[in-house]
């Protein structure tokens, strides 16, 4: 029996998943799509396989080899464009002998057709989530249920002192901290290290990732530096390797190129105002500190620095705000941040800065002013519950 497998090709709504490698060879839970389904084929009784690839099938073709440690042959077909279920059975069947008898485009998992991985980030975390206790029944070396609902690889190490929340996937390789918290809902790949006292809640961190210590990971999908709110569809490039990182890969630089522009600062006899900051980071957060210490007043009851338009912001920048929170509390002044956009507010999440800070919503001070560099997907549509 012969099967065709398509790989998928590019997907816009989920298009960070296959920024390093294509999504049929995309991690999950310490294998890939195309390893899933290729098991699933060999227990039907498939004993060829063809693999149409449109995007980087060179990838594909470094994954599976010519199907050697499954026992048949295995052979992968460049394609310029991902194919339809029709189109493949057309071009792969000629000769007629030569027909597929069965045709699988891999848009989900094996017995999973209502769970579409590719139509979100949040798609794509709940086919994760449903395929978890799936994924322990297939044969691998080392993994176990040490306790219900928790799952934990070959040679991970776990600190006593960490909880382990069910469901929680952890792959092999793993290093767990003390007083860490992972679960419930988290997946960490193969290779991770979880440093003291992170949390990890509703998440999936990828292979080789750093999460440094305090980090609230929550809702998110996590590969080195790249931060994805599923909920929201935002992205945050962690500027600091100490919060989110590679195990393997230099931080690139990930700044904005665009010259922030000098903030300004309205001062409304009560309230001090900080506006038009593009950017809150190493090259400015002195100049920052100094220019609202010397606006201060003690008729000042509160101090707002408006975040709407905030492009980038790292570990200085950070350290300047809770210093000027210390300040203003001193004096017996408020401080309040406006109106952050999705990729600072998930900064200030990940490092628990949002209990930290008073954080309000309004309309933002300055509506004519450029959209901030951070990435935006459109609304997450509903899932199709699992059945």
């Amino acid at each position: 029996m012969k099967a065709l497998l398509i790989c998928p090709g590019r997907r816009p709504a989920v298009a960070l998943l296959a920024e390093t490698c294509p999504l049929a060879v995309a991690p999950l839970l310490a294998k890939c799509l195309v390893e899933y389904w290729i098991e699933y084929l060999v227990a039907l009784g498939v004993r060829e396989i063809l693999i149409a690839a449109s995007d980087r099938p060179a990838q594909v073709r470094a994954m599976v080899g010519d199907g050697t440690r499954w026992g048949l042959p295995i052979e992968i077909m460049a394609e310029t464009h991902e194919l339809s279920t029709e189109q493949a059975s057309e071009k792969y069947g000629v000769p007629p002998d030569a027909l597929p008898e069965v045709v699988v485009r891999m848009d989900h998992l094996p017995g999973r057709p209502r769970l579409r991985l590719f139509e979100s980030y949040a798609a794509w975390f709940a086919g994760l989530q449903n395929w978890m206790p799936r994924a322990q029944m297939i044969e691998r070396i080392g993994q176990c249920e040490v306790q219900p609902g928790v799952w934990v690889g070959l040679r991970t190490r776990i600190d006593p002192t960490a909880q382990l929340i069910a469901p929680c996937w952890i792959g092999s390789y793993v290093s767990v901290n003390s007083a860490a918290v992972i679960g419930p809902g988290a997946i960490l790949e193969d290779g991770v290290i979880v440093a003291e006292r992170a949390s990890v809640v509703q998440s999936v961190i990828g292979p080789a990732t750093f999460v440094g210590p305090k980090s609230w990971v929550e809702n998110s999908i996590a590969h080195h530096h790249t931060l994805i709110n599923w909920t929201t569809n935002s992205c945050l490039r962690v500027p600091d390797a100490f919060w989110l990182s590679s195990l393997h890969q230099p931080l690139t630089v990930i700044r904005p190129t665009v010259q922030p522009r000098p903030m300004k600062i309205k001062n409304d006899a009560q309230k001090l105002s900080i506006i038009q900051l593009d950017e809150l980071s190493a090259a400015n957060s002195m100049r920052f500190r100094e220019e609202v210490r010397a606006a201060f007043s003690a008729l000042h009851s509160i101090i707002e620095v408006d975040l709407s338009h905030t492009r980038f912001v790292d570990s200085c920048g950070l350290a300047t705000l809770c210093s000027l929170h210390r300040s203003a509390g001193d004096r017996g002044i408020s401080l309040r941040l406006l109106n952050p956009e999705p990729a600072v507010r998930q900064l200030l999440e990940l490092t628990q800065m949002h209990r930290f800070f008073e954080i309000a919503r309004t309309e933002p001070s300055w509506p004519d002013m450029p959209k901030p560099a951070i990435t935006r997907f459109a609304p997450v549509p509903a899932l199709v519950p699992a059945h």
